[in-house]
């Protein structure tokens, strides 16, 4: 299909015209078409078509036109509440067709490839567009722009063509344009320019004698100065040879379209651009690229000077660069330094010239060659930013690394594109090596010629990239010489920096912390970076924070570190300041305490939890990789840190492999103290994984360790965790009494959060025993000795979720809901699955189905989000459960998944609970064989385990399916055996549930 709006509004398909019946619909057409890719408000149709009187059956009119739209273009326009839009590609509508040819032009590297599309795009207007359609408004909103879009494309056309030496095509070309917009003085100079360089100079001037009148008849104004310059030129008949300057063109360019266009507005508005970026980026490459591009609007020339300010020799001072610059520009040189000056900018002032001055040094080297007038424009590239030049209004064009997709393109313009195409993971690989810097895939794409594939070359540059990213022959065409200019740049202070950021690749820094690897204090560090920064050898990837590029990164360690560079100050931050975090995120977490063995003291202060979380969200990645370059008892320390903050911040099983890379150096050095720690973070992220068999080995280890050095409270707290990770496979029975014993234990020493988290801990064990009057007496207590002891308030977001479960269990529905819209205020996001997940039960149970789904599609998403396997699968399971949108295949279908994971892991009381919902799913659905059969099976595992709430809801499944099967002996004695137990235990909702299955209710 083929939708026109670039003249009449027209549909064609299969070469057929399609009507469209009346103006108002071509109108509404017009205006979608218009707005390609956008929703258009009904508001704005509605104006459209009646601008201020409206029809009070304006809106019921609209959606009739677009229900008639609809019919013709075949469902083509979607709505929403913003709106109406068409939804066709871009290439069914030729207003899309004209946009992509006109940017296609824009980036093409040739004129004659330019011209070329332009052409194709300007032949598809037809008149004026959406012709003869509206009123004022459309004619200001719609076809005013519309048409400014074409003369925006004609005078770049136009110029094209006179650097193509296509002169006697220009006049024709800018007829139209001139008779429309007749006080536009572009195409007027445009044409002038074309007939002059044509040898019609009598013509070129009665057309700047035809404007002048025009402008002084209409504005009372002569012609602007560069119609003025452009006259006075042709008076003089002087035409000099324009300098044609620039490196060719790059070929094969790719990517930059963002920056190019902002170049070519500024370059078109007269402005000077500073194009700015680390070595080997690319700033020349689209300063030559954007030159060529835009070198028709400078018909006076192209001016280009290496400036050398990271050469091997010294930058070029301003009072050599004046005399090549005038020389080209066809002028005599006067001797005097401040003559050449003047000169310089009198020459410039009265013509149109593109200057490129390529790998500046610094402001002062540039701030002279300046042009004193808007008619010229500059490019200015530089590894510094030249933040002095934007008092003279200069604007910055900031480059970073190529994107994947770039790297990709430029490997394969490099090298073709069937070896790239033949193993693309290996073109990705390559990429990654050559950090997706330009001049390294260059290199790359240089050593790769000749050969049948890129494998062999990868290896070699993981065995040494800094020899492999060079051109044999060429001692230029390397990365390494590229990075080591800037860094002989930098003040000595800044280096001393620089190469220590060496020692701790993969990180960036604050201040602070880079105060620790320069030595000095975070507002000297502060001033450090901001040097660095400014030479591109740092980037400030965020407020405050501050990084290097991969290949700048094993630059400084291979080539800048030197013995003396020590990062221990680092890592004696990093250690102490998660330590003072652990506190508060994770309060009932007990560490080794530290010996003069350990690092001195060097921590950030925290003022409460959100402090901390917010420094650990931005140092984790940190602590991870100085963990990869670390050995010693500062490894295993810094792993033990970890152990506060593996519930949702780092991922249990990263934890794990650190771990037991921690136990390894402990157990070569015969340090107990650091195997101990090992085994205990180890057994503490098996558990977390439900993987309670491994997580119970590591905690006797770490409990007989803990013994050996005689730190008593460690041992007691493994203890605890250890009696946890029975009770969760099913050891509730003695489980509770282990409890018991243990909390006796924590109360002779003082009041403690070791004391809060047992007794929550046996809160639990009881909760899944369905013991729930007693748990939640001591969880009440647990909530008492949280708040003596002063503990953060993290912990009330896990404290009032079990009171929630306890009061759920309890069927106390309203004391439920309080305890859980408390906690959610306190919990943070590696908190919220599971407190979803029991809100979502709750108002399932109450019949708000609506609201309990949300919640836990919410659950799954935050789960999902943190990585946390055990609450991702509880949440799904309750997602199935309560979610009756879902087809009851798939809710089934998830419940099975779930419960094989619970099985994979052994977790007897969701796996038996998971059998609870799925036996009620299945007699839902009619299936009541497999209903008996899940039941069945719950029951067993309830009855084994001691978990009597879920024994009281597997009978009253069985209670069910046996009454609908026509068997009420059976049926009411399952639901006698369920009321007895839930009222044993006090399980009030679902003793009423129970009840209602007995004829006598009693």
């Amino acid at each position: 299909m083929d939708i026109r709006v670039l003249g009449p509004v027209e549909v064609w398909d299969g070469g057929a015209e399609i009507p469209i019946d009346g103006a108002q619909q071509q109108c509404v057409l017009g205006l979608l078409a218009a707005h390609l890719g956008s929703y258009v408000p009904v508001d704005r149709l509605i104006e459209a078509l009646w601008e201020e009187d409206p029809p009070k059956t304006a809106k019921t009119i609209v959606q009739l036109k677009v229900s008639q739209l609809r019919k013709t273009l075949g469902g083509r326009i979607a709505s929403t509440t913003a709106g109406y839009a068409l939804a066709v590609p871009e290439e069914e509508v030729d207003l899309g067709r004209f946009r992509r040819l006109a940017a296609r032009g824009r980036a093409a590297g040739r004129p004659e490839d330019a011209t070329a599309a332009w052409a194709r795009a300007l032949g598809l207007w037809r008149g004026q567009p959406l012709q003869g359609l509206g009123a004022a408004w459309v004619e200001q909103r719609v076809r005013g722009p519309l048409l400014r879009e074409r003369w925006d494309l004609i005078e770049e056309q136009a110029a094209a063509l006179i650097e193509l030496g296509r002169h006697r095509e220009v006049p024709a070309l800018l007829h139209e344009l001139r008779a429309e917009e007749p006080l536009r003085e572009t195409p007027h100079a445009l044409a002038m320019t074309a007939l002059w360089h044509d040898g019609r100079t009598a013509e070129a001037l009665e057309l700047y004698h035809d404007v002048q009148r025009l402008l002084a008849r209409e504005l009372g104004v002569d012609p602007g100065p560069r119609l003025r310059d452009l006259h006075q030129r042709i008076v003089e008949g002087h035409r000099p040879v324009a300098p044609r300057q620039l490196p060719r063109d790059v070929p094969g360019f790719v990517g930059r379209q963002e920056e190019a266009e902002l170049l070519r507005q500024l370059l078109r508005a007269g402005r000077v651009a500073v194009v700015t970026g680390a070595a080997g980026i690319g700033k020349s490459a689209l300063a030559v690229h954007v030159g060529h591009q835009v070198a028709a609007d400078f018909p006076d020339g192209q001016l280009h000077v290496d400036l050398g300010g990271h050469g091997r020799g010294e930058p070029l001072p301003p009072e050599r660069v004046l005399p090549r610059l005038l020389g080209a520009l066809g002028v005599p040189v006067p001797a005097g330094g401040a003559e050449q000056l003047d000169l310089y900018r009198s020459t410039l002032a009265t013509r149109r010239v593109l200057l490129v001055l390529d790998n500046a040094a610094n402001a002062e080297q540039v701030r002279p060659l300046l042009p004193g007038g808007s008619s010229c424009a500059m490019i200015v590239t530089s590894r510094d930013a030249l933040r002095g030049l934007a008092l003279q209004g200069a604007q910055g064009v900031r480059l970073a690394t190529l994107t994947p997709a770039e790297s990709h393109d430029l490997l394969a313009d490099l090298v073709g594109r069937d070896l790239i195409q033949a193993d693309p993971e290996a073109a990705a690989e390559l990429a990654e090596l050559c950090g997706h810097l330009p001049l390294a895939l260059a290199i790359a794409g240089a050593n790769l010629i000749g050969r049948a594939g890129l494998r062999e070359y990868i290896e070699e540059l993981h065995a040494d990239r800094w020899s492999t990213l060079a051109v044999e022959g060429d001692a230029q065409a390397t990365v390494a010489t590229a990075f080591a200019s800037s860094y002989a740049a930098l003040a000595p202070d800044a280096r001393v920096l620089f190469r220590r950021f060496g020692l701790v690749p993969g990180c960036d820094f604050t201040a602070r912390s880079a105060a620790r690897l320069a030595g000095t204090d975070p507002a000297a560090a502060k001033r450090l970076l901001a040097r660095l920064a400014t030479a591109h050898l740092v980037e400030e990837h965020a407020p405050g924070r501050y990084r290097l590029h991969d290949l700048v990164c094993l630059y400084a360690r291979e080539h800048c570190t030197d013995g003396d560079d020590d990062p221990a100050p680092l890592h004696a931050y990093y250690l102490h300041t998660a330590r003072a975090a652990a506190p508060l995120l994770a309060p009932s977490m007990e560490l080794l305490p530290l010996t003069e063995e350990d690092p001195p003291h060097d921590a950030e202060e925290f003022a409460d939890a959100a402090e901390a979380a917010a420094w650990l969200e931005a140092e984790q990645h940190n602590l991870l990789a100085l963990i990869d370059h670390a050995s010693g008892r500062i490894l295993w320390r810094l792993i033990e840190s970890l152990r506060a903050f593996m519930y949702g911040t780092y991922q249990a099983d990263v934890i794990i492999a650190l771990a037991r890379r921690g136990l390894a150096v402990a157990e070569r050095d015969g340090d107990l103290a650091g195997q101990a720690s090992m085994h205990h973070t180890r057994a503490n992220a098996r558990f977390l994984l439900n993987e309670p068999r491994s997580a119970i080995r590591h905690y006797e280890i770490a409990s007989d360790l803990y013994e050996r050095i005689g730190w008593d409270i460690g041992a007691l707290v493994t203890l605890t965790n250890l009696v946890m990770a029975n009770a969760s496979l099913g050891d509730f029975h003695e489980g509770a009494d282990k409890h018991e014993r243990i909390v006796r234990l924590w109360e002779a020493l003082e009041p403690s959060t070791k004391l809060a988290a047992t007794l929550e801990n046996h809160a639990i064990v009881l909760l899944r025993a369905g013991r729930a009057r007693q748990a939640l007496e001591r969880q009440e207590r647990a909530i008492r000795t949280w708040e003596e002891v002063g503990g953060p308030p993290v912990w009330k977001a896990r404290a009032y979720s079990i009171v929630g479960d306890i009061h759920l269990a309890l069927g106390d529905l309203d004391a439920a809901l309080e305890a859980f819209e408390h906690g959610l205020r306190w919990a943070q996001s590696g908190q919220l699955a599971g407190t979803l997940s029991s809100v979502a039960l709750l108002h399932h149970i109450r019949g708000d189905g609506a609201t309990a789904a949300e919640l836990a599609r919410r659950a799954v998403r935050a789960a999902r989000a943190r990585g946390l396997t055990s609450e991702y699968d509880e949440a799904r399971s309750t997602l199935a459960l309560v979610d009756e949108s879902l087809d009851l295949a798939e809710r089934l279908t998830i419940l099975q998944e779930v419960l094989a994971a619970y099985q994979d892991r052994t977790y007897p009381y969701l796996d038996t609970r998971v059998r609870v919902w799925l036996a009620g799913l299945h007699l839902s659905g009619g299936q009541r064989e497999a209903a008996v059969a899940a039941a069945t099976q719950a029951l067993d595992r309830a009855t084994r385990y001691g978990l009597r709430r879920l024994e009281g809801l597997a009978l009253t499944v069985l209670a069910r399916v046996h009454l609908l099967d026509g068997s009420p002996g059976a049926g009411h004695d399952y639901a006698r055996r369920a009321v007895k137990v839930h009222r044993e235990f006090g399980h009030r909702w679902d003793e009423a549930d129970a009840l209602s299955l007995l004829p006598d209710q009693a």
